[in-house]
């Protein structure tokens, strides 16, 4: 009886040492929060119109700000998954993030996710093309796409045409305005 007792609690002590070390793997390598600074993209579109250019640029910091605004806005990812915190980055062609979630309200989970960012008007979207938890590569369909509303953030005149990256920023190209959008956009 006593041996059974003793491999009951070596047992017990190595499921523990097991969920511990779960535990700490799982959990975010950084401290990531969902603060932003406002973009302030129409200003700057006001300014690319009395410029005459069709292009506005965003750049790494803007891309991290506006994606941490849509984050903080439903911070609810899911039933039971909180994200608490966020980094992104522009890798290529590619948007890099390094997400900090929270599973049921108590376990800290690191994620890092790649996504292919697209335009479809009036949002850019961003595709996950890769999820990993540490090391791990998450299923697909696990990790859902990132929707940022970047028409609603301009002039309601200025239509986006498309959506480029291109050297660690990403470059907006508007449809010209006909004159007498420019009018109504400039009184």
């Amino acid at each position: 009886m006593r041996k059974l007792f003793i491999a009951f609690v070596v047992l017990v002590l190595l499921v523990a040492g097991a969920a511990v070390g779960a535990y700490y793997y799982v959990a975010p390598s950084e401290p990531l929060d969902l603060a932003y600074e406002e973009v302030p993209l129409e200003s700057r579109a006001l300014d690319m119109v009395r410029n005459l250019t069709p292009e506005l640029t965003l750049s790494e910091v803007d891309v991290d700000n506006l994606s941490k605004k849509q984050l903080a806005a439903n911070p609810e990812y899911q039933p039971g998954v909180t994200v608490t915190g966020a980094r992104f980055r522009l890798e290529g062609g590619l948007l890099a993030a390094d997400v900090n979630v929270k599973w049921k309200e108590r376990v800290p989970l690191g994620l890092h996710i790649l996504y292919r960012l697209k335009w479809e008007s009036p949002n850019l979207v961003a595709e996950v093309q890769e999820a990993k938890l540490k090391d791990v590569a998450l299923p697909e369909g696990t990790v859902g796409d990132v929707t940022i509303p970047l028409q609603d953030e301009l002039p309601k005149l200025l239509k986006i045409e498309d959506v480029r990256t291109e050297d660690g920023k990403i470059v907006v190209r508007f449809r010209r305005p006909t004159l007498q959008e420019l009018r109504s956009l400039l009184s």
